[in-house]
């Protein structure tokens, strides 16, 4: 059965909203028209064909970046991680847990402070985090048939410029 998924919270509901990518035309005018509305259709589409490209791989693009942070980065806090990823406390939690129920992550005490709990990636993540990163380079491809490479290229400089003010300022 093919999938209709939606992103939610890390975790893949089969059915539980319309295709993203199946909106109909809509005049580009009032919220249609507004930065918020765009770019939250933006990632409806990118979500859905990532979802769509690692289907068989059962990855979340919140559990693909988790995943790729923490190879990135090693061993990291819950807490960090969510920041690392931009995720919220909650939904970095469903992530992890997800992700740790799978055997991808491992959880540990870290060795300086007691109270703290580190996150590592396990062989497993490693492995599957490599088979996800092909996909996700295929999914991508759905700006470059939308947009051209030259103005995937801009609106990719525009969303880092945009995302890094956001940081600073």
């Amino acid at each position: 059965m093919p999938l209709s998924n939606s992103v939610v919270a890390g975790t893949l509901q089969t059915g539980a909203k319309p295709d993203p990518r199946t909106a109909t035309n809509l005049p580009a005018t009032g919220l249609y028209a507004s930065p918020e509305y765009l770019i939250r259709r933006a990632h409806q589409i990118m979500s859905a064909a990532f979802v769509d490209a690692c289907a068989d791989l059962e990855l979340t693009p919140s559990q693909y970046a988790a995943l790729f942070a923490l190879r990135q980065r090693g061993s990291v806090s819950q807490n960090e991680l969510g920041r690392l990823i931009a995720l919220d406390r909650s939904t970095t939690s469903v992530v992890v847990k997800s992700l740790r129920e799978r055997a991808l992550v491992r959880a540990s005490e870290d060795p300086l402070d007691k109270r703290k709990t580190v996150l590592s990636l396990e062989d497993a993540g490693r492995l599957l985090l490599v088979r996800a990163e092909k996909r996700s380079a295929r999914a991508g491809d759905v700006l470059v048939e939308a947009l051209g490479a030259e103005k995937t290229r801009l609106l990719l400089e525009m969303l880092h410029e945009l995302t890094n003010h956001h940081r600073s300022g």
